[in-house]
């Protein structure tokens, strides 16, 4: 006999975004879902069914699923392991195995690792995971699970049980926040918010940021207290005494803790001392309260868009405008490709027409920029005034593949600068096809590919700096769309979600606009066939697309608009 376990239709794959909808909305309470225990008589495939369902119980409340297990297996399954999310349109199978043992299999949309990233799963992804059983007073139990099973979710019941929040960490060259995605149960988010906080950066990261939580800290009874909307942490590990780090302690614990709804304000007790600071009143709301630092808003060039050799502002979203204004810029001949604006939209770089290096145009001048390799890839200004560019070194530096150089100064008085070596590793053999600094510039998007132009892949990593800011080397990566195929473009829509051009492997689709998440979720738009680049002049709802034919498209909602003719959009420092 096979028992099929079915479940709610609902998300789960990248699917179309709602137009009107944002990425994510507002944190709401979740519904409770209460499941029933064993019934007397119970089969095995039963048994299985009903302990899959009770792990989809809210409130960090695991009772009812582990009375489905004998109590010995009770006592070694880990709940909180990985989550696997199973489709909800091809339901669980379980299948008796003799003598005292069942299957379950089910097709897979995507797991959430203990380390909260969530990872698509391929289109034909299954699993099959065995149980055994023993018979407690005569009735059927589990007696033995895989070691890494934790809970098996449908897709709908994902967004009720767990959510993205951001983790806060300092940036190394200056005091800036860096953020991180994670997905966490939604009950006791407190102290799960508290508890990762305090724990080292991801490797991603690495020495592109620090936590000035002391390391070793731990919460006091493994908990944070939140009483009439003030969450009260108290963590055993040393006393922060500078009060730079006490502020940035602050500035870490306030932003991550108040994105629970529940919480209002924070107070910090460190070895049963509270963490004052002068003329500070707790508990602390905000982080302008302790005295931290607002990274202050650059205001942006106008975008650009180019047509034959002219180059025109770009008409606005809500009219097409097929007599633009001129920018002022210098025309630059279409032989010069991949073009790229710097942030405050006084210049603009190009790919020299034979691949082999870059020129600046600032004013009404064209300079070339010292030779530094072969194959360059798409250039890009950060918002502190560096060119990133990837290419293949030369001779001795022939396992180079990531460049910056630094643009300050005026060009028309000085020399212009040398290219800076950027080192990774993890780059070696492969050929950068663009690298997307993000909006502080703290990380870097990387679409690289192997020499031949195949195994295109998407990573994301920690920006290594001097004390000056100078770029030096990039962190270990973490890849994003891995599911993703014939990647183009990159662009950074905010401080946590991506957007390129791809087409989901295994699919029958045409190449779309893909958002993803520093978490790893994947939402796809609405498909653009003739699609080759991508940008943006602001979030989602700003992608700006340009198509092989020479027409730039804009988003409408579900719909893409027509901004005109264009064959490359230039957006400041993206």
């Amino acid at each position: 006999m096979t028992t099929v376990l079915a479940g709610c239709s609902s998300l789960g794959r990248a699917r179309e975004a709602e137009p009107g909808l944002e990425v994510r909305g507002g944190d709401s309470e979740p519904v409770r879902a209460i499941y029933p225990p064993p019934v007397d008589g119970a089969t095995q495939q039963q048994i299985v069914a009903g302990f899959v369902r009770a792990g989809a119980a809210s409130d960090g409340n695991y009772e009812t699923a582990r009375s489905f297990l004998t109590p010995e297996a009770a006592k070694s399954w880990v709940a909180e392991g990985e989550i696997v999310l199973y489709s909800t349109t091809t339901p669980l199978v379980v299948t008796p195995q003799a003598p005292n043992a069942a299957v379950l299999v089910g097709a897979v949309e995507g797991t959430i690792g203990t380390d909260g990233r969530y990872i698509n799963a391929a289109p034909t992804a299954r699993r099959r995971v065995i149980f055994e059983f023993a018979r407690i007073k005569g009735e059927w139990r589990i007696s033995n699970l895989p070691k890494e099973f934790g809970r098996w979710i449908t897709t709908s019941d994902l967004g009720r049980l767990l959510k993205p929040y951001t983790l806060h960490y300092l940036a190394t060259d200056r005091r800036t926040l860096v953020p991180d995605r994670r997905w966490f149960p939604r009950d006791h988010l407190a102290t799960r918010l508290a508890r990762a906080q305090l724990a080292d950066p991801p490797a991603y990261l690495g020495n592109a940021v620090r936590n000035d939580i002391p390391r070793g800290s731990r919460l006091t009874a493994d908990s944070v207290s939140v009483n009439d909307g003030i969450a009260r942490v108290e963590i055993i590990g040393r006393v922060p005494t500078a009060r730079v780090q006490r502020e940035n302690v602050w500035a870490q614990l306030v932003s991550t803790l108040l994105q629970d709804p529940s919480i209002q304000g924070v107070t910090i007790r460190v070895q049963d001392v509270t963490l004052e600071l002068p003329d500070v009143d707790l508990p602390v709301r905000t982080i302008e309260q302790v005295g931290f630092p607002v990274t202050p808003t650059q205001v942006p060039g106008r975008p650009v868009v180019r047509r034959g050799a002219s180059l025109y502002f770009l008409p606005n979203s809500s009219a097409v405008d097929r007599d633009p204004t001129k920018s002022g810029h210098p025309d630059i001949q279409p032989t010069f490709h991949s073009l790229a604006l710097s942030g405050d939209g006084s210049e603009l770089t190009a790919v020299d027409p034979d691949g082999s290096g870059i020129s600046r145009f600032h004013d009404k001048t064209q300079y070339e920029m010292p030779f530094f390799g072969t194959a360059v890839g798409h250039p890009t200004y950060d918002t502190r005034g560096y060119i990133w560019v990837g290419g293949i070194g030369l001779d001795e530096e022939s396992d180079l593949r990531l460049w910056t150089f630094n643009t300050a100064g005026d060009p028309a008085t000085q020399r212009q600068p040398t290219a800076k070596p950027v080192n990774a590793a993890w780059l070696t053999k492969r050929r950068v096809i663009e690298a997307k600094p993000s909006p502080q510039g703290d990380r870097v998007l990387v679409l690289h590919t192997a020499a031949n132009g195949t195994d295109a892949r998407i990573d994301v990593a920690g920006v290594i700096r001097t004390p000056a800011g100078e770029p030096q080397g990039l962190s270990a990566p973490l890849r994003l769309g891995s599911n993703l195929v014939e990647p183009a473009g990159l662009v950074w829509l905010s401080d946590v979600t991506v957007a390129t051009l791809a087409r989901r492997g295994g699919a029958r689709e045409q190449r779309r606009p893909y958002v993803i998440s520093i978490d790893g979720q994947e939402q796809s738009l609405t498909e653009v066939p003739k699609g080759v680049a991508i940008t943006s002049t602001g979030g989602e709802r700003d992608i700006v697309v340009t198509t092989t034919d020479g027409t730039v498209l804009g988003r409408a909602g579900q719909q893409w608009l027509s901004l005109g003719r264009g064959t490359d959009v230039a957006i400041a420092a993206r």
